[in-house]
């Protein structure tokens, strides 16, 4: 009867991971709204300053070099803070829904009120922007919050966007040129720009927040409730499931210490266990 009513949770959360999804395509859509804006500022600012009009390379170096440190580089690290902060926001609202959907989810399935209490407002405001990501390089090495990982994507974009300019600079390319190396060529969709690269990043780094949130939500919600509930891994299972999902599905953990239930597979700092 339990193994039902846990089979029975776990379809009606990957039904609401479904509606998850809408919700990440719509922020999704705000995100490259907004890096679309911000593309078009910078590329104004490069026309407006134009490093191209000079003869001497020294001097067209320090245009760019002026340029970035004045205008461009303060630019994208404040439309960076506010794609965190307005993410955020966003996320701690999804959770603040999730919390409600799982105690229904999980009493009606259970046919009692099995959850007794809910995580406070400050525990899963924690939980959403406060949480280590891991790193791509080592997805069991915690690194930095959501809103970090937002200014170190704004600041390889602005590395990106310096090293872009310079080599433009020293190539002697026109001021068509140079706009085409940030924006990308239309005959390639505009992939082969540097903003293609900021877009994929931030795409990533969404999916990884998205799924942060939902994870931190539920654990939330089982770890006040430790003695009724306990956690178990399910992991979507295809050709891309990585082996540190792959492994741990199906495993069971406590709710509070989240100590393996029947195996020693460390739970680690929960989903996500890696980028995106």
């Amino acid at each position: 009867m339990a193994e039902s009513v846990n089979q029975r949770i776990a379809d009606r959360l990957v039904r609401r991971q479904i509606q998850a999804a809408r919700i990440e395509a719509g922020l999704r859509a705000q995100v490259l709204e907004r890096l679309a804006v911000l593309e078009q500022d910078i590329l104004a600012a490069i026309k407006t300053a134009d490093p191209t009009e000079f003869a001497l390379l020294s001097r067209r170096r320090r245009e760019v070099e002026d340029l970035m440190r004045e205008e461009l580089g303060p630019l994208i690290q404040d439309r960076y803070a506010r794609l965190a902060g307005l993410l955020d926001a966003a996320l701690l609202r999804l959770g603040q829904s999730e919390v409600a959907a799982v105690e229904t989810i999980v009493n009606a399935a259970a046919g009692d009120d099995v959850i007794e209490a809910l995580p406070s407002q400050r525990h899963l405001r924690a939980g959403i922007t406060q949480t280590l990501f891991p790193s791509p390089s080592k997805p069991t090495d915690p690194s930095a919050t959501g809103s970090e990982w937002w200014s170190r994507a704004a600041d390889s974009l602005t590395q990106r966007v310096r090293d872009t300019l310079l080599v433009s600079v020293s190539l002697e390319e026109s001021l068509t040129e140079m706009t085409r190396r940030v924006r990308g060529t239309a005959e390639n969709n505009f992939a082969d720009g540097v903003m293609a690269r900021g877009r994929a990043d931030a795409t990533r780094l969404l999916t990884t927040q998205v799924t942060n949130a939902l994870g931190e939500t539920r654990t939330a919600v089982a770890a006040a409730n430790p003695t009724r509930l306990i956690v178990i891994h399910q992991s979507v299972l295809d050709s891309r499931t990585s082996i540190l999902c792959l492994s741990r599905n199906g495993l069971k953990y406590t709710a509070d210490t989240h100590e393996g239930i029947g195996h020693d597979v460390p739970y680690l700092n929960g989903v996500p266990y890696h980028p995106s």
